[in-house]
């Protein structure tokens, strides 16, 4: 899914500092470089539309207006669109257009089956980048030129290991790495550690699913062995043209709400919605050929925070989980979910499921769901961007505080949820962080 963000989002009342409000220009390159489709298949055709057809009518009894998401990115309440996706010719395009660009640049080296396991370092100075490929200067470590700038971009739990391994981030995980034998030879003595918040603040979208039957539904497409035994037909025509149900990916509509808190603040609640379900829990009988799934989650505004880190395998941990930690996220979602359950009578032979409700109340569903299970693996925040280091972990130019030449650019350094699946605002933060390296003097 590929929604461009609102102006909203970037916010100072989001985290954002002064600077990153409405960036225009990085949104309008992006969308010129990777252009957004909700017809994904190449001939134009949306295929198992039914999943749409039954929720539209849900919300139109709501409210809700039908619109193509992208074409007005500001509008976010209640609004409904056909899924919007960076495909073209029914493969999605990133590939073929950031890095088909950079390959094409002489300085431009793509290192395959290659780890980074940390940062070699000089005080502040980053002097190279140390990789597990020791075929690369017989010790696997990357020099940097005189001038050199390195950027983290290996995602929240990434970027943030390879801070703790480079010896950056609160002594507790710091201390994980100086007792390991393998990494803690590499770090720097104690006294150029460099304190910083690195894991703190981290935000991930709680999500419910419910499940329903239609008479009009079809299932496939979604949790089924579709790439052991696909239906002849529909493999032969993707396979032919790249055209057909493959052509996509599973959702079949999305939907957006606001609502205010108890604390008077906006928090928005995104809903997706598509054919099969993960798992049923139901008393009823129903036919499992007819069933969708509508996944709802809250967005931008939520309130909880988490914290993540590592374990003795330098594996990356959530130590906190983020999800519903403060009783207004959950408050809201629990609205939410039984705003678009009381509607359901206005759609005929349309079933809830999953929760049972001859069984269990929406409440106590809520309550009873695992927290861990309501991951939607939207992971930002844990290299936050901010105005103080006590606060954050990198400045308003994204550079790695108490560092000379050491950047971070991905979802880690985004303060606060976004409205939608992070994958084009994550992008959009790329465009607008590099123009502000770029502008830094001193680099090579």
């Amino acid at each position: 899914l590929y929604y461009y963000p609102p102006d909203s989002e970037f916010g100072t009342d989001q985290g954002w500092p002064s600077g990153w409000q409405t960036p225009n220009t990085a949104i309008d390159k992006l969308s010129t470089k990777l252009p957004s489709t909700d017809t994904p298949s190449p001939d134009g055709i949306r295929y198992l539309d039914q999943v749409y057809d039954v929720v539209k009518t849900l919300l139109n009894s709501k409210g809700y207006q039908p619109a193509t998401i992208n074409s007005n990115r500001n509008w976010k309440d209640s609004v409904y669109g056909h899924p919007a996706y960076n495909f073209v010719g029914g493969k999605r395009s990133g590939p073929l257009t950031y890095l088909k660009s950079s390959k094409t640049r002489s300085n431009f080296k793509l290192m395959t089956y290659t780890n980074v396991i940390g940062l070699v370092r000089n005080g502040a100075t980053i002097t190279g980048v140390r990789t597990n490929d020791t075929s690369y200067g017989g010790n696997g470590i990357v020099p940097l030129t005189a001038k050199g700038r390195v950027i983290l971009s290996a995602g929240a739990f990434g970027s943030s290991r390879i801070l703790f391994q480079s010896g950056i981030g609160p002594s507790d995980m710091i201390n994980i790495v100086k007792n390991d034998a393998t990494y803690g030879p590499n770090l720097p003595p104690q006294a150029n550690w460099i304190n910083l918040p690195v894991g703190s603040n981290v935000s991930d979208n709680p999500s419910v699913n419910l499940v329903f039957t239609h008479p009009s539904v079809d299932s496939y497409d979604n949790w089924q062995p579709i790439w052991s035994n696909p239906r002849p037909a529909d493999a032969a025509k993707y396979k032919n043209s790249q055209t057909g149900v493959f052509a996509a990916s599973s959702p079949r509509i999305n939907f957006w709400k606001a609502y205010t808190g108890s604390d008077n603040k906006t928090r928005y609640m995104q809903g997706t919605a598509r054919p099969g379900a993960a798992s049923v829990t139901t008393s009823q009988p129903y036919n499992a050929t007819a069933i969708f799934t509508i996944t709802l989650y809250l967005s931008q505004g939520i309130t909880s925070r988490g914290r993540i880190g590592i374990d003795a395998t330098m594996r990356g941990v959530p130590l906190v989980g983020p999800w519903l930690q403060d009783s207004k996220d959950k408050a809201v979602l629990l609205t939410g979910i039984n705003d678009i359950l009381n509607s359901i009578s206005v759609v005929p032979n349309l079933k809830l499921i999953t929760p049972d409700l001859t069984q269990t109340t929406v409440t106590d569903y809520v309550n009873n769901y695992g927290l861990s299970s309501m991951n939607s693996n939207h992971w930002v925040g844990s290299c936050r961007i901010g105005t103080s280091s006590s606060t954050s972990v990198v400045d308003v130019n994204t550079k790695v505080w108490n560092t000379n030449n050491l950047f971070v650019v991905d979802a880690s350094i985004i303060p606060s949820q976004p409205m939608s699946n992070p994958h084009a605002s994550i992008m959009v933060v790329a465009e607008h962080a590099v123009a502000r390296i770029l502008a830094l003097a001193g680099g090579a």
